[in-house]
């Protein structure tokens, strides 16, 4: 309460308990006007990303011979195809797929011009063959290397064989190689075998294998 003494003589007591009572609630009032009260106020940003997987193959050679063939030997052609494949940012990795053009709708090693085929892997289209020197037969083999980083690939059983073991080919695509996560530059080799019978067309032969590599 103020100190303020101001006495009017008129009506005594009252006068001066009216002054007190205005003199409180003036008192008051500027207690609780002056003091600042702030309002927080909030705003928000929204962060996005996006992230693309990169799947890419490429294959070190466009051509690859077996020379003359000769029915006492099974062959392996020169050079061995060897096929890079990254699947960068790819949590399901990716696979590596073998198409064979072959002759006639069938996968084989063609000759044209007196339309004959060495069929893949032997005279009866099965998925795996051991060729012998004399009998017509020819398919690959597949195995991988230590190059590259991060998953490594798993090579199908179909085309992981040693030896003069063959993986039969298709006309449409099939799986050679795979991996089951993110993966840089892991190589698939293949081996390319043949065998032919004394009684093979003479003449030239050839074949398209073409590599592909997709996302799983």
């Amino acid at each position: 309460m103020r100190e303020n003494t101001l006495v009017w003589v008129v009506g005594g007591s009252i006068i001066i308990g009216i002054f007190f009572l205005l003199n409180s609630l003036v008192s008051t009032y500027e207690t609780f006007v002056y003091p600042e009260q702030a309002t927080a106020a909030t705003s928000s940003v929204t962060v996005s990303a996006s992230i693309t997987a990169v799947i890419s193959c490429s294959t070190n050679t466009g051509s690859t011979s077996f020379g003359t063939l000769i029915d006492s030997a099974v062959a392996t052609s020169s050079p061995n195809a060897s096929t890079t494949m990254s699947c960068i940012n790819s949590s399901l990795g990716c696979t590596l797929y073998a198409k064979d053009a072959g002759g006639g709708g069938n996968p084989g090693l063609w000759n044209s011009t007196s339309s004959a085929l060495i069929k893949s892997p032997n005279a009866s289209f099965s998925a795996t063959s051991t060729l012998a020197a004399g009998t017509e037969g020819y398919g690959i083999q597949a195995t991988t290397t230590a190059a590259g980083s991060d998953a490594t690939l798993t090579i199908a059983a179909r085309y992981l064989q040693t030896g003069d073991t063959v993986g039969g080919l298709a006309t449409s695509s099939i799986t050679l190689a795979s991996a089951s996560a993110a993966s840089s530059n892991r190589e698939t080799v293949v081996t390319h075998k043949a065998a032919v019978a004394s009684v093979t067309p003479a003449g030239s032969y050839a074949d398209t294998i073409t590599y592909e590599c997709t996302g799983n």
